[in-house]
């Protein structure tokens, strides 16, 4: 019997078949669902031209020893959540950029982004801890 090769890409998600996440109560509730924000993200998912090999998410993945087995369709969508949200920062990290009178995203713009936009709260804990180990290795040299 013939094999029949695996490919890892995909044909990209239409966004007609993208789910609503407002459901009326609880955290959905507190995400914005205003046609602004709607427009936002298909202008970001049209834009993605590169994809996550499914293969290496999976290794990457299944490196935490946690992790035992993982369904087929698991790297894909994590792959994909991935695409997403790096095709929103750089968006995002463009306009503050552009907001700064530059064409370059530098590691300090990316930080101002993380820390103006509330989509990004979950990356202030690593930025901040990052400055906070910049500022204790700062005040060491001086006081040595």
């Amino acid at each position: 019997m013939d094999q029949v090769p695996i490919t890892t890409h995909l044909p990209p998600i239409k966004p007609e078949h993208e789910v609503s996440l407002d459901t009326g109560g609880g955290a959905a509730a507190n995400m914005s669902s205003s046609t602004a924000d709607n427009g936002e993200l298909r202008d970001v998912f049209d834009r993605i031209k590169t994809h996550f090999p499914p293969a290496k998410v999976k290794k990457i993945m299944q490196s935490d020893e946690d992790i035992g087995k993982v369904s087929q369709a698991t790297p894909v969508i994590a792959g994909r959540s991935l695409e997403f949200f790096i095709a929103l920062l750089v968006k995002k990290s463009g306009e503050t950029a552009r907001g700064q009178g530059t064409k370059r995203i530098t590691a300090e713009i990316l930080k101002k982004t993380i820390l103006n936009d509330e989509k990004f709260d979950f990356l202030r804990e690593g930025v901040c801890a990052e400055e906070d180990q910049a500022q204790e290795e700062e005040e060491e040299e001086e006081s040595a």
